[in-house]
């Protein structure tokens, strides 16, 4: 593989040619943005179909202010239902991240919000750490506060969170990513900057590091706390946590990503024991302990070698993690392929220090390999521009798409991509903070965005959406791989990543000119395979998890040869 170093990047920003992404925001009805809480934390969304109507809706996190439910009418628009949803909130709690998942697998899926603080009454003065939160969808448009009946009591400075089936037993459990251990409001803290306000990008030392927690799900009727799982994980100011199969073993490890943490331990990559219920920190031997101040992390199969790589996004340039699997330890390549921007000039010619907070794997032009797209925005109130980057893969190596449409100014947090017109290519959302201090610049705040894929390639693509039954209901953790002569791709199914946010758990392949998919593989959690043969492209394809009590010998052949 060719590659070159690139240690810093100035760009001009001069667009030429027309625009891959369109910003709809205005006239879908989305009028979002983040009302920030110190400066630093939250905002984070998640794409799903809270109504099962074939469209993905969007929940943003509010912060301080009001979350939001966003209803897809199927027509390019979409509706606030908050209130009728029963989503809103009627007292002051600082919500940061969200993740879903079908909690109690009757067919809806559900909500789990991080939390920091809540006002326990009238007062200003009189804060408190909150309880993360649980919305149970009762399926009739509707969700209801369950947190109590699924023993999430716990009161964390917590920042985001990640679902995924660590025992196979086909209901989700949950990671829970917290940054401090302890916090103490001072008089109003809901309008000063304590945490903003950083000496060259560091806490105040007061504050000790979080405990991430782990949480099994028990046959959909409460979370049963088993952090004792990560004894040995170590310490950090968690960010966010992926379970993901890195090593195609058929069950899910754990990726944990740190922002400022300890010396002694920043990213760590768990590895699961399944069938024992066990953790191992494999982070050292796997080399994979690198990359403090990350934000948030992507997933996916950058060169199409059917192993599982990562994207961290960091202050400065991200660790472009790349798998070799085989037992073999991971690699950072991002001053190799092209992502090694630390710097970058803003539209007023300011040279600006790239902070990444989102990130995403996406084939966004359906050519068979993934471009990487990266949230960016100043640490607020310190709002000197930084705009979103599009890179686009050539071949193992990036290149910055200077044309993308996607390069705004706000203050980027979480950000996730979805289909949401349905048309066969992958959208983006990008969720802003608003200033504080009253802020602004380039005329004014910006709010969350809504960009639109107008790619006029004429490639193909095919969306999956899986059906677990005994898996869980979306089949999170699950693999897909599909074949095209010689080109195989892999895809695995998100619980929740990028910054404190969660993908569509559609699943995408750009096909190129591909006319035909010879074969598709899906490797559910555990490692019960199930297998299509010759499927047309462009078009959405829905897999039921077939019921299979013992693997059959033909699977068992398939597996212990590897011919998949």
């Amino acid at each position: 593989m060719k590659s070159f170093l690139v240690i810093s990047l100035f760009l001009p920003f001069l667009f030429f040619g027309q625009n891959v992404f369109s910003d709809v925001t205005s006239n879908s009805g989305i009028d979002n943005i983040y009302d920030v809480y110190q400066g630093l934390f939250g905002g984070g969304v998640v794409a799903f179909d809270y109504n099962n109507d074939g469209y993905e809706d969007l929940f943003i996190t509010g912060g301080q202010g009001q979350d939001v439910l966003y209803k897809n009418n199927g027509n390019g628009t979409f509706k606030n239902v908050t209130k009728e949803s029963g989503l809103f909130k009627n007292k002051v709690i600082v919500t940061t991240g969200v993740s879903s998942a079908d909690i109690n697998k009757d067919g809806y899926i559900d909500l789990f919000l991080t939390t920091i603080a809540s006002q326990v009454d009238n007062s200003k003065r009189n804060k408190t750490l909150s309880p993360n939160l649980v919305y149970i969808n009762n399926g009739d448009g509707t969700f209801s506060d369950q947190s109590s009946k699924f023993r999430i009591n716990k009161r964390n400075f917590s920042t985001s969170s990640s679902f995924g089936d660590i025992n196979a037993d086909g209901f989700p459990d949950l990671f829970v990513s917290n940054y401090f251990k302890n916090f103490y409001f001072e008089e109003s803290p809901f309008n000063t900057h304590n945490l903003a306000i950083l000496n060259h990008y560091s806490i105040n030392e007061e504050y000790e590091t979080g405990e991430d927690e782990i949480y099994i799900n028990v046959e959909g009727k409460y979370f049963k706390e088993v952090s004792n799982l990560l004894i040995d994980a170590g310490k950090g100011y968690g960010f966010g946590g992926v379970f993901t199969d890195f090593d195609n073993d058929n069950d899910l490890d754990l990726f944990i990503i740190n922002d400022f943490g300890e010396t002694s331990e920043s990213n760590r990559l768990l590895v699961n024991m399944y069938p024992e219920l066990r953790f191992e920190n494999k982070s050292r031997e796997l080399k994979i302990n690198f990359g403090l101040k990350s934000m948030g992390v992507a997933v996916g199969d950058y060169n199409n070698d059917n192993f599982l790589d990562y994207h961290v996004t960091n202050i400065f340039a991200g660790p472009f993690i790349v798998n070799r699997g085989n037992g073999l330890s991971f690699v950072n390549l991002m001053n190799n392929v092209g992502t090694g921007i630390n710097k970058i000039k803003s539209f007023n010619n300011y040279e600006a220090v790239i902070i990444g907070w989102g990130s995403l794997f996406l084939d966004y032009d359906n050519d068979t390999d993934l471009d990487l797209f990266n949230s960016n925005g100043p640490i607020n109130p310190m709002v000197n521009p930084i705009p979103n980057i599009l890179f686009e893969n050539k071949g193992r190596v990036f290149e910055l798409n200077e044309s993308s449409g996607v390069m705004d100014y706000g203050i980027a947090r979480g950000s996730v991509h979805f289909d949401y017109d349905n048309d066969g290519d992958q959208d983006i959302f990008v969720v802003n903070q608003r200033p504080i201090n009253d802020m602004s610049y380039r005329g004014g705040v910006v709010g969350s965005k809504l960009y639109r894929n107008d790619s006029s390639n004429k490639n193909n693509w095919l969306k999956i959406k899986l059906k677990g039954n005994q898996s869980t209901t979306r089949g999170l953790g699950a693999r897909v791989k599909v074949v095209c002569d010689d080109l195989k791709m892999i895809r695995e199914v998100d619980g929740g990543s990028s910054h404190a946010s969660q993908n569509t758990s559609i699943i995408h392949f750009g096909i190129g000119n591909n006319m035909k998919i010879d074969s598709l593989i899906v490797t559910w959690p555990g490692g019960k395979k199930q297998y299509q043969t010759n499927i047309l492209p462009n078009q959405l394809i829905e897999i039921d998890e077939l019921y299979i009590e013992e693997p059959s010998f033909f699977d068992q052949i398939i597996n212990f040869f590897n011919f998949d």
